[in-house]
């Protein structure tokens, strides 16, 4: 009786282990605000089979309206690609849209042939260590000066007896 209770929270770690995907691990933005979005995440607990077929996607709008959050803006041109870096896989996600905000949560939806799972990332943002400098005012405009006749009177006249 002692055995079988014993295994069981083991055998419920295994199937644990068994059921997940893979895991967000740490969040390395390369973007400030203001800039469209540039960031790498880790994927941790990742194995060799579900690395070979790992499908990322934006979650659906429907995710985000069910944990009450509003969707950036930018993501609506989101890119995300599986690469290796140093021999670990990272999630790289871009956007072509600028984010205008210190943070943002990226819903992403990771699946495997038989189960897909939604994680959630918070990317936080700085800003701008080096931003570009703002445009030079411009030069002040000068009131228009009004232009001395070039015609003597006389000439005026004739032009004025003409018509």
């Amino acid at each position: 009786m002692m055995q079988r209770n014993f295994l069981t929270p083991i055998f419920a770690l295994a199937l644990a282990g068994a059921v997940h995907a893979a895991e967000l691990g740490e969040i390395a933005p390369r973007s400030y605000i203001g800039q469209p979005l540039a960031v790498d995440i880790d994927l941790v607990s990742l194995t060799p089979e579900e690395a070979s077929g790992l499908q990322v996607r934006l979650a659906a709008p429907d995710v985000y309206r069910g944990a009450n959050t509003v969707m950036n803006p930018a993501l609506g041109s989101v890119r995300m690609q599986v690469e290796r870096r140093g021999g670990k896989p990272v999630l790289h996600v871009t956007t072509t849209r600028a984010v205008e905000a210190e943070y943002l949560h990226l819903y992403v939806a990771l699946g495997v042939p038989g189960k897909q799972e939604v994680r959630l990332a918070t990317v936080w943002l700085q800003p701008d260590p080096n931003p570009a400098p703002p445009p030079a005012p411009a030069a002040p405009v000068a009131p228009p000066v009004p232009l001395a006749s070039a015609m003597t009177p006389a000439q005026a006249e004739q032009i004025t007896a003409q018509a």
